[in-house]
Formats: C-alpha cells, sequence, structure tokens
C-alpha cells in the first residue's frame, strides 16, 4: 500500500514536470474547481475495464484494470481510505465522488458477485468486501515471519481488549499479517481475542467480516483451538452463531487433543453455549458425512457429550441423545466413564437425596411434572385406572380441570412450588435415563461388569437407593461388585454411612445374606469394626453439633452390632482390636468435642435458669398491688388477674429450678461414650424444655402484674404490652426450638434405619388425582 502510494506520487510528480497531468488536473488548475472529481461523471467505465468480475479467477487482472481507472482521476482515495468522509461543508462533493466511484465499480461487476455487495454505503466498503470474498488469506505457516514478536503486536493486542475498532483497523490497513499471526504468548490470533472478549460482539463482528470463511478454520492458537473453541470456552454464544453462520465446518473441527467446540462447552459447564451448538451440530450433522469429519454423537466423542450432559444436570438434553442414538448407553470407552456411571454419579437428581417436610412432600405428590394442557390432560396415561377414564363422567371432567388450573396458577406464582415442580420432573428424567440404560446394557452379551459395576459402587457412596434398586434387580450380581480395597455392597454402606443403601440390604437382600455379614476385609476388619470407624466429615457435618454427630456414630455401631452374630461383637482384627475398641480410638477427638459442646450449651442456659428464679423470687415477695395493712394479704387478691400471676410466676419458678438441675447434671456428668446416645441428650431435651415453660410462664405473669396496675385507669396499654409480651416467646421459639427438635427426633424419633421403601411406592408417575 506504502509503495503504490509512492508511485502514485511520483507520477503525479513526473505528469506535473512533463506537462502530461490528467483530465482533473487539467481542470482543477484551470478552473479552481473542488477536490472530488464529480464532474467526470460521464465516464464510460467499459472503455477502460474490459474485464467483468465474475469470481476469483479473474479478480487480478480485474483489480488492475479498475486500480488503473481510479489512479488515472486521482480517485484511489475513495477506495484505499486516505480520502475520508468530510464534515458537513464538504460532505455533498465528498458523496457525489465516493458515488461515481462506486457506480464505475459496480459497472464492471456481474449479477452474482453484484449480490455480495449490495446494500454497502461507500466505495470503499465495497472494494474492502470483494477483496476478502475473492483474495485467499495466506496461510499462517507460510506468511508468518517466524522472527517476528508478539511485542510488534501490543498496540493491536491492546485495541483488541478494549473494543477500539478504528485503531484495531488502522493496523490491519499497514499490516495485512496481523489478521493471521500470534498476538500473545500463547499462539492466540486476533480473532480469538476478539471472541473472548465477549463484552464487544460488534468489533468482532466487523473482524470476522475482514476474514474469508475457508480461512477461519487455519486460524488457530498452540492448543490448536479455532475461533469457535474459545467462543466455546468463554460461554460467547453471540460469537458462535457468527461462526457457525459463517463457517459450519468449524463444528467438527477437532483440537490437538481431539476436542471439538461442543465438547468444551459443556465440560466448562456453559449449558447456554452447549445447548446452541447441540442444535448447530444436529442441523450440519450431514456436513460430517460428506467432508469426513467424526460424528460428534458416536463413538468416545457421543460418549463424552452424553456423560457430561448428564454430570452437568441437563437431563433432558441427554434424555433425548439416548433417544437420538440408543448405541451411546452402552458404548464403552477406556477414556471415559460409561452413561451408566454418570447417571448413577449425579445423586441429586433422585427423590432419595431430598429430605422435604410434610408440606413438601404433600406438594411433590400431587403437583403435575409439566404445565399440562386442557387439550392434552385426557391424553395422560392412568396405569391404575385404565379403563374407567374413557367413561369418566362430566363431573370428573370439570373436577379435573379445576385441578389442573390450581395447579397452574400455584406454579406460576408460588417460587417454591415451582421449585418443587423442577425437581421432580428432574427426578423422574434421571429415572428414564437410568432405567433406559439398564435395559440397553442388559442386552449386552458380554462386558455388563463395564458398565454396572462401578456405577453401582458410585451409587453406594453417594447413598443414591434408586440407582441400587435398578441395578440390583436388572444385574443381580452387582451385589457383590467391590473397589480397590475389596469393600462390597454392606462394608461400602457402613463405611460410607449409606443409610439408605444399609436399609436396603438389610430389608430386601435376601440371597446370600449371611455370606455379607460375615465378610471381613484385608485387615480382617468385620462389619461392627467398620462401623466402630469414624464417619467421613460430609456425613458427619450432615448433623449439627458434635453430640449429636456423636450419637449419630452410635446410633449406626448400635445397628450394626444387630446384624451380626453375637459371637463376632468381640473378634479382634489384624490390630488385636476389638470392635469396641476401634470405635473408642476413632472418636476420642469427637467425644471430647461433644463433651464441650454439651458443657458450653448446658452452661448458657444455666446462667438464663438462675436469672429466672431470681426474677420470679423477687415477683413472688414483691406482689403487684401491695398488701392489705390490717389482714396481710394482697389488696388485689379476689381478681383472677391476681390469681394469674400467682400461678404463673410460681410454674416460672419451679420449671426455671427444674431446668437448672438438669442442666447442672449435664455439667457434672462423666461423658462416657454410651451416655451420648440416650442420657446426655434426654437431659438437655427436659432442661430446655422446663426452661421454655418457665420463659413462657415468666413473661405471662409479668403480663398480668402490669394489668392489675393499669386495669381501671389506663387499660389502653395493656394491648401493646399484650402485643410486645410475644416478642420474646417468639424469638426464644425461634432460635431454640429447631435444636430441640433435632435433639428429640434423634433421640425419640423413628431415626434413619427403619424399613426398607422401594421406589415404586414413591410413585412419581402420579401425574392425576385419584377420582
Amino acid at each position: 500500500m506504502k509503495r503504490r502510494n509512492r508511485n502514485r506520487n511520483n507520477e503525479n510528480q513526473r505528469r506535473k514536470e512533463t506537462g502530461c497531468a490528467s483530465i482533473t488536473d487539467n481542470y482543477l488548475q484551470s478552473s479552481g474547481a473542488p477536490q472530488y472529481p464529480y464532474q467526470l461523471s460521464h465516464l464510460n467505465v467499459a472503455n477502460f475495464v474490459s474485464i467483468e468480475l465474475s469470481g476469483i479467477d479473474n479478480y487480478v487482472p480485474w483489480k488492475e484494470q479498475m486500480m488503473c481507472l481510479l489512479e488515472n482521476h486521482d480517485m484511489l482515495g475513495f477506495i484505499d481510505g486516505t480520502l475520508k468522509k468530510p464534515r458537513k461543508n464538504k460532505y455533498k462533493e465528498w458523496k457525489r465522488s465516493d458515488t461515481l466511484a462506486k457506480g464505475w465499480i459496480f459497472g464492471s461487476l456481474s449479477e452474482d458477485v453484484m449480490q455480495t455487495v449490495v446494500g454497502l454505503e461507500t466505495a470503499y466498503d465495497v472494494w474492502n468486501k470483494l477483496k476478502i470474498e475473492y483474495t485467499l488469506l495466506p496461510s499462517p505457516i507460510s506468511t508468518t515471519p517466524k522472527e517476528k514478536d508478539v511485542d510488534e503486536y501490543l498496540e493491536l493486542y491492546r485495541a483488541i481488549l478494549s473494543g477500539d475498532w478504528d485503531s484495531a483497523q488502522e493496523f490491519f490497513m499497514k499490516d495485512e499479517d496481523a489478521l493471521i499471526v500470534k498476538i500473545n504468548e500463547f499462539g492466540c490470533k486476533a480473532i480469538h481475542l476478539a471472541v473472548d472478549n465477549a463484552e464487544n460482539i460488534n468489533f468482532f463482528e466487523k473482524l470476522l467480516d475482514l476474514i474469508k470463511p475457508e480461512s477461519i478454520p487455519t486460524l488457530l492458537d498452540d492448543e490448536g483451538m479455532n475461533a469457535l473453541h474459545h467462543a466455546a470456552i468463554r460461554d460467547n454464544v453471540k460469537a458462535a452463531e457468527k461462526l457457525v453462520q459463517k463457517n459450519p465446518h468449524l463444528l467438527f473441527i477437532v483440537d490437538n487433543e481431539d476436542i471439538l467446540p461442543i465438547q468444551k462447552a459443556i465440560f466448562n459447564s456453559h449449558n447456554n453455549t452447549f445447548q446452541y451448538l447441540l442444535g448447530a451440530c444436529k442441523k450440519h450433522i450431514t456436513l460430517s458425512e460428506k467432508e469426513g469429519y467424526d460424528n460428534p454423537f458416536v463413538g468416545q466423542k457421543g460418549v463424552s457429550i452424553l456423560g457430561d450432559s448428564i454430570l452437568s444436570g441437563l437431563l433432558d438434553v441427554a434424555y433425548d441423545l439416548l433417544q437420538e442414538y440408543p448405541e451411546l448407553a452402552t458404548t464403552y470407552v477406556a477414556e471415559n466413564q460409561p452413561a451408566l456411571w454418570c447417571i448413577a454419579n449425579v445423586g441429586d437428581a433422585y427423590p432419595s437425596s431430598k429430605q422435604y417436610n410434610f408440606f413438601q412432600r404433600f406438594i411433590y405428590s400431587h403437583v403435575p411434572m409439566k404445565d399440562y394442557g386442557l387439550d392434552v390432560m385426557y391424553k395422560i396415561p392412568d396405569i391404575e385406572n385404565l379403563g374407567s377414564r374413557h367413561n369418566a363422567s362430566h363431573v370428573t371432567k370439570l373436577i379435573k380441570r379445576i385441578y389442573f388450573k390450581f395447579w397452574k396458577v400455584a406454579v406460576l406464582y408460588v417460587p417454591h412450588i415451582k421449585h418443587l415442580q423442577t425437581d421432580k420432573a428432574k427426578h423422574n428424567t434421571a429415572i428414564k435415563i437410568l432405567k433406559f440404560i439398564c435395559a440397553k446394557v442388559s442386552k449386552l452379551k458380554s462386558g455388563q461388569t463395564l458398565h454396572y459395576e462401578d456405577a453401582f459402587l458410585v451409587a453406594v457412596c453417594n447413598n443414591t437407593l434408586e440407582v441400587i434398586e435398578h441395578i440390583s434387580k436388572t444385574f443381580p450380581k452387582s451385589i457383590w461388585s467391590t473397589n480397590m480395597n475389596d469393600h462390597s455392597l454392606s462394608q461400602l454402606s457402613i463405611i460410607k454411612r449409606s443409610e439408605n443403601v444399609y436399609n436396603f440390604f438389610v430389608h430386601n437382600v435376601t440371597h446370600d445374606k449371611h455370606l455379607h455379614n460375615v465378610l471381613v476385609d484385608k485387615e480382617r476388619n468385620n462389619l461392627l469394626h467398620l462401623a466402630g470407624k469414624l464417619a467421613p466429615t460430609d456425613k458427619l457435618n450432615m448433623v449439627s453439633g458434635a453430640a449429636l454427630q456423636m450419637q449419630r456414630e452410635l446410633q449406626w455401631f448400635q445397628e450394626v452390632s444387630k446384624l451380626i452374630h453375637p459371637r463376632d461383637r468381640n473378634l479382634t482384627n489384624k490390630h488385636k482390636e476389638t470392635p469396641s475398641m476401634v470405635f473408642r480410638r476413632e472418636h476420642e477427638n469427637l467425644r471430647q468435642k461433644g463433651e464441650e459442646w454439651m458443657k458450653k450449651t448446658a452452661d448458657s442456659y444455666t446462667i438464663t435458669a438462675a436469672l429466672i428464679i431470681t426474677i420470679a423470687f423477687a415477683a413472688a415477695i414483691t406482689i403487684p398491688g401491695g398488701n392489705n395493712e390490717d389482714t396481710g394479704k394482697a389488696t388485689f387478691e379476689n381478681r383472677p388477674s391476681f390469681i394469674i400471676f400467682v400461678v404463673s410466676d410460681a410454674i416460672s419458678m419451679f420449671t426455671s429450678t427444674t431446668s437448672l438441675l438438669w442442666f447442672l447434671s449435664i455439667l457434672t456428668a462423666r461423658y462416657a461414650e454410651e451416655d451420648f446416645l440416650y442420657k446426655l441428650p434426654k437431659r438437655l431435651i427436659i432442661g430446655l424444655v422446663m426452661l421454655f415453660m418457665s420463659v413462657t410462664t415468666m413473661l405471662i405473669a409479668f403480663s398480668a402484674a402490669l394489668y392489675i396496675l393499669f386495669e381501671l385507669e389506663d387499660s389502653w396499654i395493656l394491648i401493646p404490652v399484650a402485643s410486645i409480651t410475644c416478642l420474646p416467646i417468639a424469638s426464644f421459639v425461634t432460635l431454640q426450638l429447631p435444636l430441640l427438635i433435632d435433639l428429640f427426633s434423634s433421640t425419640y424419633g423413628r431415626g434413619i434405619f427403619g424399613k426398607y421403601v422401594s421406589l415404586d411406592d414413591h410413585r412419581l408417575n402420579n401425574y392425576l388425582p385419584p377420582f
């Protein structure tokens, strides 16, 4: 470009010296005309440009002829950008000449080529567009000078990061290689950095217009990633859309690690970009067949995409993939975990992972999984009442219509109900995927253990009852699956404190159950030894307070001791330790923490109880209204409010004293391991109940005393006093009741070891009410 400008300047100087000036020169010198030669509009372009641009084959000769025409009339500035758009006072003259130059170019284009430049504003835009479309971008390897350093492109790097298109465009005009060279230490090209800067999509679009579509796949960074890889990593959906529109082949081009852009998106949990690329891959899947690319939905790549979709929580996407490519359920690739392992590892996708209260369980069991329209609700299958549904009365249909309307409104306006509906739909999809994969794997003639063994073990560790049930029913041998330490179902359920799996083992496993009960590991630990080991930290943290954690560990030890034979309860392991010895050694630190927690809690409540005793005693000897001087009796002894005061104060006194004694018994306990099971929690429960009663009755006595004093004169003051009295009671209940409930449920509740409930009893598919 610089050389062309120098040549043009030399030519103009030569013309002036020899008197061979151009038509424009003569006009300007003779008449003092303006700078822009719009008066040459009568020129016949065909006399100068004999070639009609039809494509890449004749672009070079057409370009030479057109440049000769423009140079001869001093109009090169309109296509090389040197004659920029002026201000308002000269814009009209500039626009006429620019339109003239654009018209000359249009007059030498074929119809097909003309379609590519229709709508462009200036001659420079038209010229630049033709240059991009019909000039192949040089290969990065052949044209990038090895001696160039990235520091030379620091100015361009800053312009891209800041979104300064004018500066970047100027740089590209000076150095065409800037589009293809590395401009940072990671080998990224300009297009990569523009994609990474997701905040400025306009900059990226303008840069993309400068690059020929077939050249985009050749622009790679040091890791072999193209621009679409970067869009997937950065979650830049808009850039991904533009790139795919420009060149769909990018969808199927891998990097140095043989990874596709769609794999990058789902691996980084960029769900929006992944779902767009998923749809784009399905739309352009024929390209993979025609051009010889690998199908992203089969083999190793398909298993990877399916597995990452499941692990990212996109269960609906995963289920659709399995419906379209069912072979993915049985494809085993050494580099990836099979589909069954992935769905087994999503522990929060099953009902057993949730602890709903009564109200939530009620909503969960009745809310439909989708907002079914009234026109299709009768198509929903109801296995239990399939025959009667077709003969339903008009009244029943009306009730159903109201039922669905009610839930539709409830889901729309109550976020908690919407959340429960989402959970229910997620659980249902997970179970459908699980059943589908189990059914497909069960048809394999060999290699079934590669699919179900690790999946079964991870479900045991995750305490996922639904997975354990389906896999064990489909593959009965799965209950003998062992991990690298040779721990099986019964042993792992105890080590990992998986109570759902343990209940399943105790109440459902009948075949060879006696063999499980006598299993020992490499260190000759039986099941009770394993129960004596400290639970994993994540399981301990599910219970609040070290004392309750110790209680939970004792409950496990006690429950397992019922499972094994009495003679095995005192067996020694490889280290000459009985199960009780293992328990004491493993839980000594937890016992100390539990003791400290109990003492601190009891000490705090002791101070509160002592204060209430003091207040109640003082109120008893200084009764409101005083005493009668003649009889010594209370002045207001005959009023009902006075009786309420006396009774409440007495109850407060007695209950606070009782709670104080119980808290003192906690402070003076011996804190043996077995005390944490019932004795210490029971004392804390009684102390808390008595303390709650004493606080409540103390406030009632206080309110009664105020009523006695202001009953006749200022009765209006009783309303705010009564309201404020509820505040400390509500505060105490809010702060201390959760602890009381936890203590009571863990000590006297049904516990975690109950009767095994089959997955079929969850009734996930109960779409309609039982009319």
